[in-house]
């Protein structure tokens, strides 16, 4: 197949022209002219290509090195795969034009060249005009060298063998100076601080230097003794940037880099492709991305009367391109002036809302995180794993933007990683369809609308003269928080049954309208005499592919139990260590928590690793686990359990046996299938003995025959201080509900 291609553009000719040319004169020419070696391989006669296909690796050195002329390009592949794409082409035509040229004027049936030429241009009739193609022909007939036919002004600078224009070094210096004048537009004054250079002999800071290139001038002489009135040739601000944007020497992602940092770079730098489907297509869930992103609208706050930003945290099917879930927080103002934003809490509620709504599929899960809000801490990861399995979620993080500055500062990661080029397309069609929602804040700072501030204004106004009651009901010049999230529901529903759009990797489906029912039905229920039918191909929906790639496994999804989804809403995770004191302590708000062991028996040695669980509202009791499902037990906060103090004493100590006992019931679940083996010798046993069971067997195929939810020891200890507390807390307003009855009975 490569030969046959290679043929083709050795000929040069497309099909509709071949008829023009005499028969068999260019495959003369060709035979005459090739030699291959043994191996049939295209043979290079001289310099470093040898007898491989690889492109050569330096131009430059090669053309230094080539002491033989080569007629055909044939003859020198690794050289002639350096040239572009649309050169290559252009080269086969020409050589194809000239050795037909050359065909016609030799041989008993010769003519003149200028006839012969004439003849050619009506085939090739891109090399006109006639006087330009002949002087190419007579060069070429006479170098025999195909590299007379290269355009190397088109060729690029690894073609240039001579030196034009302005120095490497001059230019380079101007960039460097680009760099220095810290805004886009300023180039132009760059170029004009050389020019005053090169008349004070000083830089824009006042240093005594020679611009570099030129410490030895073009004639001979030194710096010192230049012409300080007249500029050097060349020293045009229009050609100074032409030739420093030929050569590549201020490019926009350099000057992004210079100007102002990694991040603002890296949107000139190619993206990250991936595929969803290699031969082996990724599995609904299989690839989950979270990401965080502000609304280009304001909502208005019935509660606080605040028009705030509007922040999301949402999840994607990478598989499928659907959103799977979102959360949303307005960015109210706080009494010191700053921003609510979106807390952990809200990441850990949308983690638990996919786990509660999907359940755990059979194969593995990769969740990609930020490292910034759409996250989950290292801790909090491990609470996961340790609560649903280690094989079943995977983490990755995406990586953000940052790094040592050009100045050699660290600059703040920032941005969005070009690996969720996905995610930022999809936010992007999100601010489009919901472009019509009132109060756009527009696409950045230049654009807000004129109206915004009026619209905020009105807004409280509304809000500030009603009555509490009637706020939430009244209509403002924004969406109120329901209705966003309304709106939102809607944009996103519509975003997943979609089917014009260019996802990668999506089947096309053919549908044919049925009039009678007024809708598109598949083409498999299309009727056996077409006429008249109008027929269609559309893309698959996101819906529609997630429900193919959920059919092989759809009741193998297993749930997870209410005990994990509240363990893991209502507690903050910490890695800790022991102490050398035979202690473990955390920071809550800034403070520091000090857990100690309720007795002798639940101690552990120091340096050991933990991972804990603790309740924010009420971090009296820290229960410890291996950070592999096992319960190492629940220690009591120093200074909450007193000496004598005996009821909360006996708390710790009761707590502690929970995770005993927890420990226990996973043991009780991991030893099913040597328990299965007992019973089935007892029943065994039993039927010998002519006792009849048959109930039982029949109880347990029914129990295992149903999908049993997904438990784990670590969520029923770590629950087990919830309940306490809210068993004390039930106590408490009985009591005080007692009191207010009493005094009510009082009154009367």
């Amino acid at each position: 197949m490569i030969s046959s291609i290679e043929n083709l553009g050795d000929a040069g000719l497309p099909a509709s022209t071949t008829k023009n040319e005499p028969s068999g004169s260019l495959v003369q020419t060709a035979s005459l002219s090739l030699t291959t070696s043994g191996s049939g391989l295209v043979a290079v006669p001289h310099g470093t290509g040898g007898g491989s296909l690889l492109p050569v690796a330096c131009v430059k050195t090669y053309l230094a090195q080539r002491t033989v002329a080569v007629c055909r390009y044939q003859l020198e592949i690794p050289l002639f795969n350096r040239l572009p794409l649309l050169l290559r082409n252009e080269v086969r035509r020409l050589q194809a034009a000239v050795e037909y040229v050359q065909s016609l004027t030799t041989g008993r049936t010769a003519i003149k060249v200028q006839p012969a030429c004439e003849m050619a241009l009506r085939i090739y009739t891109e090399f006109r005009p006639l006087g330009t193609f002949r002087g190419k022909f007579d060069l070429w007939l006479r170098s025999q060298d195909w590299l007379t036919l290269v355009n190397r002004a088109k060729a690029g600078p690894a073609w240039q063998t001579t030196q034009r224009g302005l120095s490497d070094t001059f230019l380079d210096y101007v960039a460097k100076r680009a760099g220095e004048f810290k805004r886009g537009d300023t180039m132009e004054q760059a170029i004009l601080s050389i020019h005053r250079q090169w008349i004070t002999g000083r830089t824009q800071h006042g240093i005594a230097e020679p611009v570099a290139g030129y410490e030895v001038l073009p004639d001979g002489r030194r710096w010192e003794d230049r012409q300080r009135a007249v500029l050097p040739d060349g020293w045009h601000s229009t050609n100074i940037r032409q030739q420093i944007k030929k050569r590549a020497k201020f490019t926009k992602a350099v000057k992004a880099m210079l100007h102002q940092g990694c991040a603002a770079a890296r949107a000139y730098t190619p993206n990250v492709h991936s595929t969803r489907d290699d031969g082996t297509p990724l599995r609904f869930m299989e690839l989950v991305q979270f990401d965080d992103v502000r609304c280009d609208f304001r909502v208005m706050d019935t509660e606080s009367g605040q028009v705030n930003d509007l922040w999301l945290l949402i999840a994607r099917d990478v598989a499928t391109g659907m959103l799977l879930g979102f959360g949303m927080r307005p960015a109210r103002a706080r009494d010191d002036g700053s921003q609510e934003h979106l807390k952990l809490q809200d990441m850990k509620q949308l983690c638990g809302w996919l786990l509660e709504t999907f359940g755990l599929p059979p194969y593995q899960m990769t969740w990609v995180l930020e490292n910034g809000t759409a996250t989950l801490g290292e801790a909090v990861r491990a609470a996961l794993r340790e609560m649903v399995g280690e094989d079943r979620i995977k983490f990755e993080m995406a990586q953000m933007i940052g790094g040592k500055s050009s100045m050699g500062y660290w600059e703040k990661a920032v941005g969005n990683s070009k690996a969720k080029a996905m995610l930022e397309c999809l936010n992007r069609l999100m601010h489009m369809m919901a472009s019509y929602f009132p109060g756009q804040i527009g696409l950045n700072y230049s654009k807000v609308p004129a109206e915004l501030r009026d619209r905020e204004r009105e807004a409280v106004e509304i809000w500030s003269g009603a009555r509490p009651s009637d706020r939430a009901e009244l209509r403002y010049p924004f969406y109120t928080i329901p209705q966003a999230r309304t709106g939102l529901f809607e944009i996103f529903t519509l975003q997943n049954r979609r089917w014009t759009h260019k996802m990668e990797g999506f089947k096309e489906i053919a549908e044919w309208y049925d009039a009678a029912a007024d809708q598109w039905k598949p083409a498999q229920s299309a009727p056996a005499d077409m006429t008249g039918v109008r027929t269609r191909r559309r893309k698959e929906t996101p819906l529609e592919r997630a429900a193919w790639l959920l059919a092989p496994y759809k009741n193998n999804f297993q749930p997870v139990s209410p005990e994990i989804l509240t363990a893991f809403y209502e507690h903050t995770q910490r890695t800790v260590v022991v102490s050398d004191k035979g202690q473990v302590q955390i920071m809550v708000d800034g403070k520091t928590f000090r857990f100690s062991p309720p007795a002798p028996a639940f101690a552990l040695p120091p340096e050991t690793k933990c991972l804990g669980y603790f309740n924010p509202d009420d971090p009296r009791f820290l229960t410890l686990t291996d950070g592999r499902g096992g319960v190492l037990g629940t220690w009591a906060r120093v200074g909450l359990v007193k000496h004598g103090d005996t009821e909360a004493l006996a708390a710790a100590i009761r707590h502690s046996t929970t995770a005993l006992n927890a420990v226990k019931t996973r043991a009780h679940d991991l030893a099913s299938g040597d328990r299965e083996q007992l019973e089935a010798m007892r029943e065994h046993n039993r039927q010998v003995a002519g006792t009849n069971q048959d109930f039982i067997t029949v109880g347990a195929s029914a129990l295992a025959a149903e999908q049993k939810p997904l438990s784990s020891p670590v969520a029923r200890t770590v629950r087990a201080v919830m309940t306490e507390k809210q068993k004390t807390k039930k106590q408490q307003q009985r009591r005080d509900e007692d009191e207010r009855i009493a005094r009510e009975a009082l009154e009367l």
